[in-house]
């Protein structure tokens, strides 16, 4: 971890616990009692099953990384299919980017009840949400990288004698790999969001689910203890993303000479 990132953490501990001096606790519940309930809640919570809920921290937030696997795998596809068509081929661009341009600055919470009418309140609703916001933005992220990669690889590779297939699988392909990669972390980060809201929308389960039920019954503490385990979950997701991505795009790194 950076250190800078982890001295960021530490001020943050620290002024969280100052607040606890001036804040009452039934507002804002000290950091220690926090980590602690999400330790007593994690695999089993019994004061959930008065509100419909069976499942502890662990079991809701199972269902929401499901949830975002699926919705950030498939949107990934779908827009960077997209991006990458769209970018090559003009008369695709002129046709999809004014639909996908507009679409994409629609609110999520003006989207979401019209999700929930067609999907119903279960899991699909959720997932074809997130699925639509990821779709938009990796294909931005796609097109883009096909619009910033130097023509005079295509051009050198048109004179070794390649041909559009050629072309398309050892010099776009590749040169547009570093630039989506970013782009799917990007959407990997927004999805827990946009996968949490979704469920505090109307879903069955999941941490937005549970989130929803403790602020119905004024339970603080749980509510930060779900929101600490959420946030931590999406850090270490997004510190796996960054791995992968470093070390799939390796090649792509600046080599730096001593001279």
């Amino acid at each position: 971890m950076d250190p800078l990132g982890l001295v960021g953490v530490l001020l943050l501990i620290a002024v969280w616990q100052l607040l606890t001096w001036v804040v009452p606790v039934a507002a804002l519940p000290a950091p220690w009692d926090v980590v602690a309930r999400v330790g007593a809640d994690f695999w089993a919570a019994p004061e959930l099953s008065y509100y419909g809920l069976d499942t502890g921290l662990a079991g809701s937030l199972a269902y929401t990384a499901t949830n975002v696997l699926i919705a950030v795998v498939s949107g990934s596809v779908l827009g960077i299919a997209g991006g990458l068509l769209t970018g090559r081929i003009g008369l695709l661009r002129q046709i999809a980017d004014p639909v996908m341009m507009t679409v994409g600055t629609i609110p999520i919470l003006v989207l979401a009840p019209f999700f929930l009418i067609w999907f119903g309140v279960g899991r699909a609703s959720a997932v074809a949400l997130v699925v639509f916001y990821v779709t938009v933005m990796l294909y931005v992220y796609a097109q883009r990288a096909t619009f910033n990669l130097l023509p005079i690889y295509e051009d050198a590779a048109r004179t070794l004698g390649a041909g559009k297939a050629r072309i398309l699988r050892d010099v776009v392909l590749p040169g547009t790999v570093p630039e989506i990669l970013a782009g799917i972390r990007v959407a990997l980060a927004g999805a827990w969001g946009l996968e949490a809201i979704t469920e505090l929308l109307g879903a069955q389960a999941g941490m937005g689910k549970l989130i929803q039920v403790l602020a119905g019954a004024t339970d603080v503490q749980g509510i930060f203890a779900a929101l600490l385990t959420l946030g931590v979950a999406a850090v270490v997701c997004d510190a796996l993303a960054a791995w992968l991505v470093g070390l799939l795009t390796t090649w792509h790194k600046p080599i730096h000479s001593n001279a």
